[in-house]
């Protein structure tokens, strides 16, 4: 590296500030103070470099890149695959530190580390609010990575004067990186891995191998005195050039010389040790015993053909063998650890019992060398500066301390100890640990019980490695007992979300564990980050709290005092089918596509708003990768037969090729420009056949990108395209042209047309090929015998009209779902030979699209709401009948005396239920309604309660008898909403934008008051009667009115010009609460001024419904993100919150302030309000 055109000089520069950022141990907790702020902090000072790095060619590249680029990726990674110890992070600093980057980037350098535990969507987007924060004064709060890499892109892009160079350190998956590449212009990304394909497409790769003679020469005579140059030959032929091997042997040297050795005799000394155990001398390979390869350069030129052992051709080929590789570490450690007096060497190699990759707390290590040798925590402290003096760790001074294994050293430190050792080791550590705690207080109901309160441990290493060493000792009983208490699973959950918990139970062996942690994977969706934080506690209960294996733990738990909270009153309507494995979530908008590798490892599915497509881990749920293009709406994804590659279908007609195991878009096809409704590949991947929304279907070969063929026959969009079995044949469909067409794939002919139904949506082919299935927009399924062209069987889905149809590879059964107005989300099972519905499955929702695995035993369906749920297709459990209290409820409030509470419905009965408060049963329906129900409100005696709906009527229903008293029809369409007088005697109703008063004296009902809205959709009373608010579509204002004269008295500007959803008043009214726009926010507004009292933030979709408490202090929210959330109404400030499986759409207190009645798509809830203690 030269100065002016390389980085110039970075010695003698210190390090002040915090530029490496890691999350991954210590006491890390979710933060979720929100302060939004995108004013830049100063930017942190140059890392500190070593005196004994040596200038790299690999760095003159790495700083061209960097500074010779606006934006992308720069990355650096190794020339053998997986291999440590060559330099990457050292380069990377190198890089952060160099005079001529800091100068391009204004010092604008901010380093990130990353590793390789941190996996789960929640860790990976608490990185990237990290760097938000370091970069900016932004503390905005995400769980989902990709929202936090987009608002991340969203703040370096506002401002564009400066650049930004983002160094992220030691990433191990593509899902890890792509937030940090979202957005940011100006913002040049430098990433260190050792797995390439981990790097973006495009990214300019530096490849770091070993270190040429004279840089190797240099790191390892640094700072050592003269030394003879055939030993110092040897020592580079001995330590293959490798870094990492070449600073310990440096090191070794001069702790030598230390202790007063002549230089060259120490050397020589060392070189011998080196020449005798490792790979250097290649001792299998010489000629005769006790020869040395290096020794003789005649013998290196017998055995490989190559000039000696400054032969680069040679070091290649030792590295690239790992178990020349270790060798290699062998010899070098125990040059090393030969420094070190017997209890030294012991006690390092005792380090190897933690996880890989894991920085140990010194204090943890002193505990297992008290436990092993009786060291204390001084001489424990001394044993480490020495061990880091010597390279063979690396000590931070952070954090009281902490100590990080090379991989490499490691791997041979585990080896030398023996399975049998460290197995002992794990025992040690946890007794030693356990020691330290109390033991568990107040036991809970749950079998047998661990032995200490490990989840009062508040060191990240041991939270997230307790249940593995555990494992490793051969406690398998004792890790159950541990992962499966409650206490454990909070603690857990906290530091470190969802995937942690499940993770501990998942690895454990047992029957119940793996019961335990199936109930988790279902709820783990809905586990993410809360605001507050300890609201997360609550929903996890909730979630539970139904559940066998778990309900006696939460209710024991249910009354300790704690934060503000929401307790189950009833049990959830939506708690999961047990046949569904895990929901995947992160698609901003309806999944349209779905396709499973076909070794069932991994499944893509396709977002049609975000227009990506998402690769998971079928297994974990974990994100692989995302795919992101600037073709829109993704409309079909299809997956090679060997797993390889992959085509995705755009809404702008083209077919883009990716790779899944890059994430790279290796080609594009470019159709017509009409949506590419359909992908299937030949089963060879010779060809692959497109459907189009011309009616055409197109043939291409993926290899050269030309369409080789057009199918045309049909006469509306195609929407499904299947391949047969045997790749013969492929059928299609398409909409209203009411065929199935059958193509001979040898000369694209269409030889058979099937059927003439005008609602043919989807079609499947069996196995063998010899039947097929269609569906039909009346919810009919016909089986086909494709020899015949007959149909030989017809039967019904009664839910309606089958959007999606899969059949397993066995053929045995049949799938299929439909899309209607009450969202059902069901998924039937059907056995074709008799046409018997076998099984259901399904939750709420819209489901868009389907895909069956590989070997049968699950399937995914896509919904309108933007996840994905994979289902288990097995026999042994069948779905149990679902809660009365379930199905989508639009509506709810509670009887005066809180007996009682009303829901309204939308479903196909269009009903009112009450139910009874105290048991949770169904006491009454009001049936009547010709349409869906669309407000309800209850008299203040609670003697009738009053109904309008998309019949235009307006009913009055006795409550006691369920009897409708009163029936009146509105002028101007469907009635959206209504309210009732302060002492009954009159109702006011909304039908588009005019407001009726119904007396109920005299039984007149009249208009009096026309809104400019479009549409009211909230109204409400004054307390003392005198005026009306009215609020809806347009405008996004509140309108006082005067029901006497129907004269506009007061307008309060609300949501912009966006909409008004809900509205409500506190009780003595004096302020009122909004919601609506597409802010996602509500509003609290003082009534007589129009003055904003607070702006409540949180809610990540529509704001649905709002409420206040009756005393006026507290307020609910919930909305489409599936929350409920409490408030101080006066201050904004969130007291807790409740996530439930669905979209919110409204809320009631009752009057003792206590108990919350919530209603949505999955039914109705009720809740316990906590104020906390």
């Amino acid at each position: 590296m030269t100065s002016g055109s390389g980085g110039g000089d970075v010695r003698g520069n210190t390090f002040h500030g915090p530029a490496f950022i890691q999350t991954g141990g210590g006491n890390t907790q979710y933060n979720y103070l929100v302060q939004p702020s995108h004013r830049l902090r100063e930017p942190p000072p140059a890392p500190q470099v070593e005196d004994w790095l040596v200038d790299r060619a690999e760095a003159d590249q790495a700083i061209a890149a960097v500074c010779g680029q606006e934006g992308g990726a720069v990355g650096i990674t190794t020339a053998l695959e997986g291999a440590g110890g060559f330099g990457k992070s050292t380069l990377a600093t190198l890089v952060a530190a160099s005079a001529r980057v800091r100068r391009h980037f204004d010092d604008r350098v901010y380093v990130f580390g990353m590793g390789r535990d941190v996996r789960h969507r929640a860790g990976i987007a608490r990185k990237v609010c990290e760097a938000a924060r370091f970069i900016t004064e932004d503390t905005t709060p995400f769980d989902d990575p990709d929202l936090a890499g987009a608002h991340l892109g969203r703040l370096l892009d506002r401002h564009p004067d400066h650049r930004f160079l983002l160094v992220i350190d030691d990433v191990w998956e593509a899902e890890q990186l792509a937030p940090f590449l979202m957005g940011g212009r100006r913002c040049v990304r430098l990433v260190t891995t050792r797995r390439p394909e981990s790097l973006p497409r495009g990214a300019r790769r530096i490849r770091v191998d070993a270190l040429s003679e004279e840089q190797a020469r240099t790191v390892l005579t640094w700072e050592l005195p003269p030394l003879p140059g055939e030993t110092v030959r040897g020592l580079l032929a001995a330590t293959g050039r490798w870094p990492l091997l070449l600073r310990l042997t440096n090191r070794v040297i001069a702790a030598q010389l230390d202790a007063g050795a002549e230089p060259a005799t120490a050397a020589h000394d060392v070189l011998r040790q080196l020449e005798g155990k490792g790979p250097a001398a290649v001792d299998e390979l010489a000629p005769f015993p006790g020869a040395s390869v290096f020794s003789d350069s005649s013998v290196v030129s017998d055995l490989f053909g190559i000039s000696g052992p400054d032969d680069p051709e040679l070091r290649r080929r030792l590295l690239d063998d790992p178990e020349q590789r270790k060798r290699l570490v062998r010899a070098t450690v125990e040059a090393a650890t030969g420094l070190l007096p017997t209890r030294g060497r012991l006690r390092l190699a005792e380090l190897a019992v933690f996880a890989e990759d894991e920085a140990v707390p010194v204090p943890l290590a002193a505990t297992l060398w008290h436990a092993t040798s009786g060291l204390g925590e001084l001489q424990a402290r001394q044993l480490c500066k020495t061990l880091h003096d010597l390279s063979l760790l690396t000590m931070d001074k952070a954090d009281g301390g902490r100590l990080t294994l090379h991989d490499v050293i490691r791997d041979y430190l585990r080896h030398d100890l023996g399975p049998e050792r460290v197995t002992e080791l794990h025992r040690v550590l946890l007794d030693a640990v356990a020691a330290t705690l109390p033991p568990p207080s107040n036991p809970l109901p749950l079998g047998p019980m661990p032995r200490a309160a490990w989840w009062e441990l508040t060191d990240g290493y041991l939270l997230d490695h307790t249940v593995g060493h555990m494992l490793a000792a051969g406690h398998g009983g004792e890790a159950e007992a541990v992962a499966s208490d409650l206490r454990w699973v909070e603690a857990r959950l906290s530091r470190r979300g969802p995937l942690a918990p499940w993770s501990d139970l998942a690895r454990i062996p047992a029957p119940g564990a793996r019961a335990r942690a199936q109930d988790l994977a279902r709820a783990m969706h809905l586990l993410e980050g809360t605001q507050p934080a300890n609201a997360l506690r609550a929903v996890l209960r909730s979630r539970l709290q139904p559940l066998a294996a778990w309900h006696d733990q939460v209710t024991a738990r249910a009354h300790r005092p704690g934060p503000p909270a929401l307790v189950n009153a009833w049990p959830p309507p939506d708690m999961p089918d047990p046949r569904l494995r895990r929901t995947l979530t992160g698609h901003l908008g309806e999944v349209d596509a779905v396709a499973i590798e076909p070794g069932g490892a991994w499944l893509a599915t396709g977002g049609g708003h975000d227009g990506t497509v998402r690769l998971w881990d079928s297994a974990t749920g974990r994100r692989l990768a995302t795919l992101e293009s600037p073709s829109g709406r993704v409309r079909a994804v299809a997956i090679a037969r060997d797993g390889t590659w992959l085509a995705v279908g755009h809404g702008d007609g083209t077919v883009r090729i990716w790779d899944p195991a890059t994430g790279r878009n290796t080609s594009t096809l470019n159709g017509p420009a009409r949506p590419a409704n359909a992908v299937a590949i030949a089963r060879d991947g010779a060809w692959l056949a497109v459907g189009h929304g011309d009616g055409t279907v197109r043939i291409w070969d993926p290899a050269t990108g030309r369409d080789t063929a057009t199918l045309t026959g049909h006469a509306g969009p195609v929407v499904t395209v299947r391949v047969a079995t045997n790749g013969a044949w492929l059928a299609t469909t398409a909409h209203h042209d009411g065929t199935v067409r059958i193509w001979n794939t040898a000369t694209w002919q269409c030889v058979t047309t099937l059927g003439r139904d005008p609602w043919v949506q989807s079609v499947s082919i069996a196995p063998d090929g010899t039947w097929l299935a269609t569906t039909g927009g009346n919810g009919t399924v016909h089986i086909w015998d494709t020899e015949s062209g007959r149909v030989t069987r017809t039967f019904t889905d009664p839910a309606g009209r089958v959007v999606a149809l899969v059949i397993p590879p066995d053929g045995t059964w049949l799938a299929t779902t439909t899309s209607n107005d009450q969202r059902d989300g069901t998924v039937r099972i059907w056995d074709p030979a008799t046409g018997e519905n076998t099984a259901r499955l399904g939750c709420p929702g819209w489901v868009h699209t389907m895909a069956v695995a590989p070997d049968g035993t699950w399937l995914a369906t896509g919904y309108g709401d933007g996840a994905v749920r994979l289902w288990d297709t097995g026999a042994d459990r069948d779905a149990p009948p679902p809660t009365e209290r379930a199905g989508w409820v639009n509506w709810v409030a509670i009887a005066p005396d809180g007996t009682w509470l009303a829901t309204g419905y939308v479903d196909d009965k269009n009903v009112v239920r009450l139910w009874d408060r105290a048991t949770g049963r169904n006491i009454r329906t009001l049936a009547g309604h010709t349409g869906r129900v669309h407000a309800l409100a209850i008299a203040p005696d609670g003697t009738w309660l009053a109904t309008t709906g998309a019949d235009s009527t307006v009913r009055v229903w006795d409550t006691t008898t369920g009897r409708n008293t009163i029936v009146h029809t509105v002028d101007g369409g469907a009635a959206h909403a209504l309210a009732i007088a302060p002492d009954g005697a009159w109702l006011a109703v909304a039908a588009h934008r005019h407001i009726w008063l119904h007396d109920r004296a005299t039984g007149r009902t009249v208009p009096v008051i026309e809104s400019p809205n479009t549409l009211v959709r909230a109204l409400a009373v004054a307390p003392d009667g005198t005026w009306l608010a009215t609020a809806g579509n347009g405008h996004g204002s509140v309108r006082i009115w005067d029901p006497a004269t129907g004269a506009n008295t007061t307008t309060l500007a609300s949501h912009g010009a966006g909409w008004v959803q809900a509205m409500a008043f506190t009780p003595d009214g004096t302020r009122l609460a909004t919601a609506g726009g597409d802010d996602n926010h509500a509003r609290v507004w003082d009534r007589a001024t129009g003055e904003t009292v607070a702006t409540l933030t949180g809610h990540s979709g529509h704001v649905r419904a709002v409420a206040f408490d009756p005393a006026g202090e507290l307020l609910a929210t919930g909305g489409d993100d599936g929350t409920v959330r409490i408030w101080e109404a006066t201050t904004g400030r969130p007291l807790t919150m409740m996530r439930v499986d669905g979209p919110v759409y409204a809320c009631a207190w009752a009057q003792d302030g206590r108990h919350l009645a919530v209603g949505g798509m999955g039914g109705v809830y009720l809740y316990e309000f906590r104020p906390g203690t």
